[in-house]
């Protein structure tokens, strides 16, 4: 028997919670032998595969698809942690489908509930595909997390370059590569 969720949503909203995370388990052990996913494997696996390609656009075309979501335990987690640091303000660089974003939501319109302050949640996507499904899953939730979302496409550099509040907290949750030069 699991522990009840310390996440304050709606029923609806756990359900859909408890679905988006079995499946991003179930693709996660269809991907790896290790039943979690672990870029850096991945990415020797498909080094091994396909010696002479690029073996990031391979992984990049093989996650396009898959939610591989922040497990709900850490998701829960910086739901808690929000709530104690008194978060309104939240970027979460690399949202996918928007499964941890649902429990940012949340968890800054609780804090904002309860101090009075003013915040948003700004979730950056590169995927187009991946946005659009976030879209959807939190229209499901409805206006509590819709609301409380700005969701900004496209490379990160450039969506997070300037707009930004005071931010209280980031989730760096991407496969994020980059040169320095």
């Amino acid at each position: 028997m699991s522990a009840p969720s310390p996440v304050d949503a709606p029923q609806h909203v756990l359900r859909l919670l408890e679905e988006l995370h079995q499946k991003s388990l179930e693709q996660e052990a269809a991907i790896s032998k290790k039943g979690k996913v672990f870029s850096s494997d991945v990415l020797g696996d498909l080094e091994d595969q396909h010696p002479s390609g690029s073996k990031e656009a391979e992984f990049d075309r093989l996650m396009l698809d898959k939610f591989i979501a922040l497990d709900e335990d850490k998701c829960q987690f910086m739901y808690q942690l929000i709530g104690a640091m008194g978060a309104t303000n939240v970027v979460e660089a690399g949202t996918s489908f928007g499964v941890s974003t649902i429990y940012l939501a949340f968890a800054i319109a609780k804090t904002k509930a309860a101090t009075g302050k003013s915040g948003i949640v700004i979730a950056t996507e590169k995927e187009k595909t991946k946005a659009d499904i976030a879209r959807k899953h939190w229209a499901q939730c409805g206006p509590t997390v819709q609301q409380e979302i700005e969701l900004r496409e496209g490379d990160l550099l450039e969506t997070l370059n300037d707009g930004l509040p005071q931010v209280d907290l980031l989730l760096l949750d991407s496969e994020f590569n980059c040169s320095m030069t």
